[in-house]
This record gives structure tokens, sequence and C-alpha cells, in this order.
């Protein structure tokens, strides 16, 4: 099970932070890293399934 913290636009990519319950462990990875078989099919399809709000910045971090 994974939890979005938060994400961040640096250098023109969207970089994703996400609490992995399961690992007991923080990713970090941008959306480009999404096709690379580094990441777990679970959490590209986590990913997938809430691209929309990671894209519209929805979970952006500002500080």
């Amino acid at each position: 099970m994974y939890k979005i913290l938060y994400t961040r636009f640096i250098s023109g990519q969207r970089h994703v932070v996400v609490f992995d319950f399961k690992g007991e462990q923080t990713i970090e990875f941008t959306l480009d890293e999404l096709e690379k078989d580094e990441l777990s099919e679970e959490l590209k399809q986590h990913i997938a399934e809430i691209r929309e709000q990671v894209d519209s910045g929805y979970f952006d971090y500002a500080p």
C-alpha cells in the first residue's frame, strides 16, 4: 500500500515522494522513471490510478 506524501516540480520534471507501508520506506522518483523496471508494478498501477491528480499539482509541496 502506498500514500503520496507530496510532489514537487524540479528542473522541468515532477518528482513524486510516496510512503510504502509494506516496505516501511519512502520512495522518491520522477514520473519519467515509471517507464523503467526499477519501480514495482503495484506502485506503477497506484500512480496510474491517480495520475491526473499528480499531473495537476494536487499533491504539490508549497513552502
